[in-house]
């Protein structure tokens, strides 16, 4: 019990870092934006900030409350948050591409891919778990696609954080499923949170560029 304790600390505090960092960083890029009057920039944002605090604050929850039936529920939750997460990432990026039509189809896309995801996730909880992670990066994935635009529309700095956001992510789920490392719960969000920040980081470069 004590383990599992300490376990959820470690979680709790990773967690807790993510959400104070993104209340501050996402507070003031959006004043930012919202300053400079961009208010389809803001508004795909907003989308991102709230993929953000739904992934972080559903996993916060989810870890660490203790076996339970609410436990269960939140799983749910915090497992179909990722897909908004990443659907939110996307909007943020190809709000910047200069080809709208090929920004559009990508996002809806990927959307259509989060959803049917999150649905799946909530209606079927428990199975497919395995296929779930695949999912994940395969979603991510589709934003190889986009390479072409994304080079056009976005400064170099931001593609490089966007492959180092990435590559990030896909490593830490190697982690993940290493359940004989100890604390490896832990270390696998600490580095979806250095991912997060790292993606966070190439969106405010777009913005600022």
């Amino acid at each position: 019990r004590q383990r599992q304790m300490c376990i959820r600390d470690r979680d709790g505090i990773v967690h807790a870092v993510a959400l104070v960092a993104g209340l501050i960083a996402f507070s003031l890029l959006l004043g930012h934006v919202l300053g400079s009057g961009d208010l389809g920039t803001f508004a795909a944002l907003a989308v991102y900030a709230a993929g953000y605090f739904a992934m972080f604050g559903f996993s916060l929850a989810y870890n660490m409350v203790p076996p339970s039936p609410l436990k269960w529920v939140l799983r749910r939750f915090d497992h179909s948050a990722i897909y908004v997460m990443i659907a939110g990432t996307y909007t943020a990026i190809v709000v910047h591409f200069d080809n709208v039509v090929f920004a559009a189809i990508l996002a809806g896309i990927v959307w259509t891919g989060a959803i049917l995801g999150a649905v799946v996730k909530i209606a079927l909880p428990g199975r497919m778990d395995g296929l779930a992670v695949l999912a994940y990066i395969a979603l991510g994935m589709v934003g190889l696609a986009a390479i072409g635009p994304a080079r056009e529309a976005l400064p170099a700095p931001s593609l490089v954080l966007l492959v180092l956001g990435g590559v990030t992510y896909v490593a830490g789920v190697a982690f993940y499923r290493w359940h004989g490392l100890r604390f490896h719960n832990a270390i696998w969000h600490l580095c979806v949170a250095i991912a997060a920040a790292l993606h966070f980081a190439a969106v405010a470069v777009a913005v600022a560029g």
